[in-house]
């Protein structure tokens, strides 16, 4: 968040992410002159990010028929599931499927037809893309210019960019923006040691819902789901996965005084370097070239002089074992201590010493 000043001086709290000058991920979806529109999109999105509106349905254009009698087949082969029938007429029923496998994308199991809320019109012929109804009854006498049209929103907020919905589109009507490029791999000597049962962080984070258990209980991603963003990679205990991203798309970058940060961090979602600004406040000392330190020689002894020396301090080792003498040493001034031990050793031996 931001503040800005307003022409009557006071501030306003705004999101700078919504502002033009910051660079933003680019992640959408937009349907193109092929969406019919239908269903499917609506219903496999992981973010309930797309909206389908239609313009009619059977309900407004009247009650039912009484007493029409006819019949009502639809052809399982070609139908695609769109779910333009039901969207239009409460006698058709997609059974939705327990749990979308990103395998499989197709949200619905089957379309039932409620023979009790149909009158068998004939309109939802006509409007199937796949020719896959076919109605034998009293047609409903419409207006030359009924024409059952939709709309089709997409909250560009909520897209992530998955792919989802062109995937399942039967028409490629929507084209698709995915704010990475890259590559997703499972390393194989982590495989063995993931849980999916029980951990299941990768489920957890992943916001195009695009992991799986296969039939061996082993996880696996659906490659061509994957956004890139990394955050299974962050959740995984056990290292299962590794995300190389090789592509950022985004907005624009304008000309501004923090540019040149923005294009780093940018740059840091492909190559992982971070340029990170000391804060840290230490000073270090510069370099100084210190020069070669000589070489220590050892100092050569003479063997005849240890050995007076030697004999020189025999009579003095047993003088300083003794109590009387080392409290002379720790009591008396040096000058006067030096004095009372020559003392002592002059002096005949005169039995131990207490």
């Amino acid at each position: 968040m931001t503040d800005e000043v307003t022409d009557q001086g006071t501030e306003q709290v705004v999101d700078f992410r919504k502002l033009e000058r910051y660079p933003k991920l680019i992640s959408e979806a937009v349907p193109n002159e092929k969406c019919l529109p239908c269903a499917l999109c609506e219903s496999t999105c992981p973010t309930k990010a797309i909206k389908v509106s239609f313009n009619k349905t059977r309900e407004g254009l009247g009650p039912l028929r009484k007493c029409i009698k006819g019949s009502i087949v639809v052809d399982q082969e070609k139908c695609n599931l769109c779910g333009r029938c039901a969207r239009f007429c409460k006698a058709f029923l997609l059974l939705d499927k327990e749990k979308i496998d990103p395998r499989d994308l197709k949200p619905f199991d089957q379309l039932l037809v409620d023979e009790d809320l149909c009158d068998y019109c004939g309109l939802c012929a006509a409007l199937c893309p796949e020719e896959a109804i076919k109605v034998e009854g009293e047609p409903l006498k419409v207006s030359s210019e009924f024409k059952f049209t939709g709309k089709i929103n997409v909250d560009q907020d909520l897209c992530i960019g998955c792919g989802r919905c062109a995937l399942i589109c039967p028409y490629k009507a929507i084209d698709v923006k995915r704010p990475f490029e890259g590559e997703i791999r499972l390393i194989s000597r982590n495989v063995p040691k993931c849980d999916p049962s029980g951990c299941h962080g990768c489920f957890n984070v992943c916001p195009a819902s695009c992991w799986y258990v296969d039939e061996t209980g082993s996880i696996g991603v659906a490659k061509d789901q994957c956004i890139f963003c990394g955050a299974c990679a962050k959740a995984c205990p056990k290292e299962v996965m590794e995300i190389r991203r090789t592509a950022v798309h985004h907005t624009p970058l304008e000309d501004t005084p923090w540019a040149s940060e923005w294009k780093d961090a940018i740059a840091s979602i492909t190559t992982g370097e971070k340029n990170r600004p000391d804060v840290s406040r230490a000073v270090m000392p510069p370099n100084i070239e210190r020069p070669p330190q000589p070489k220590v020689e050892m100092l050569v002894t003479d063997p005849e002089l240890l050995r007076l020396i030697d004999e020189a301090l025999k009579p003095v080792v047993p003088v300083l074992h003794k109590p009387k003498a080392r409290y002379i040493m720790e009591r008396e001034p040096p000058d006067i201590a030096s004095q009372k031990i020559v003392d002592r050793l002059k002096k005949p031996s005169q039995g131990k010493e207490s």
